[in-house]
């Protein structure tokens, strides 16, 4: 599978893995006041149980818009 698959597999299945859409995870991250990609990983994985893929691919859509 290519990256840009895998990618889009994650963001496909969101809401079934983890109860959110995309859109709720960024709005999620919006609240939060993180800034730093670092503490925003560590805030969902900690705080939220997201997996490390899953969390790397929200924050990447994240700091996009």
């Amino acid at each position: 599978m290519k990256p840009e698959e895998m990618e889009a597999a994650i963001v496909r299945n969101l809401v079934d893995k983890t109860g959110k859409s995309l859109e709720e995870w960024c709005a999620v991250l919006g609240d939060s006041g993180l800034t730093e990609k670092r503490d925003m990983k560590k805030y969902l994985k900690e705080s939220h149980g997201v997996g490390h893929f899953q969390a790397q691919t929200i924050i990447k859509f994240y700091l996009l818009d």
